[in-house]
């Protein structure tokens, strides 16, 4: 009888400590869960701000980008003598005469949040669509910045460029240039509208 009432005091023991074991690690598993949860809100949070922040700017830069496109293209077509005037006043090319002095980046598209998120693997836990349009619109942005906007300086700082007699030639390439970068910008900022979206649902 005693040993009886033994078997049933271990069983119920040992019952008990497995359940506080099993409780324990569900209680783990689910503060992981809500952490995980939490930095992914978090990092949701900081793409999507970064994206407004970065569409804002590429908005920007779209009208002031257009505007000297067109610029270049009403001097090709003879449509503006007034600039053409101002830019032979130069013995080498006067980009602030098409800019209007502005700078062609008055300030810089981020990828921080971006970045952050893939270094600490939380990225995983974002849905596959999502991933798949936040990469392609940070690749185009990289494109954009590290490639066009470099051609274009890259032949601004090229001495041929600054042969006055040439003018009309050096023109027509910043021209085809400004097609290309205008061209990108106007892609982007619908890819901006559509992450945000993505990232919204």
């Amino acid at each position: 009888m005693r040993m009886k009432t033994n078997f049933k005091k271990y069983v119920g023991e040992g019952f008990l400590i497995v359940f506080s074991v099993l409780f324990a690690l569900f209680i783990n598993k689910s503060f992981e869960s809500y952490q995980t949860y939490q930095k992914k809100e978090v990092a949701k949070a900081s793409i999507l701000k970064e994206l407004y922040r970065n569409r804002a700017i590429l908005s920007n830069w779209k009208k002031k980008h257009i505007v000297i496109r067109n610029q270049i293209s009403n001097v090709i077509e003879g449509k503006n003598d007034s600039i053409r005037n101002e830019l032979q006043k130069y013995d080498y090319l006067n980009l602030g005469v098409l800019t209007n002095d502005e700078s062609l980046m008055d300030a810089l598209l981020t990828k921080t949040a971006w970045e952050s998120a893939k270094t600490t693997g939380i990225i995983a836990e974002f849905e596959y669509e999502t991933i798949q349009k936040l990469t392609l619109i940070y690749a185009m942005q990289e494109v954009l910045t590290e490639r066009t906007i470099v051609k274009i300086l890259d032949y601004y700082f090229n001495t041929e460029a600054h042969d006055m007699q040439q003018i009309d030639k050096t023109l027509i390439q910043f021209q085809l240039r400004f097609w290309e970068l205008t061209g990108q910008e106007e892609l982007m900022v619908s890819l901006y509208q559509e992450a945000i979206e993505q990232m919204q649902k």
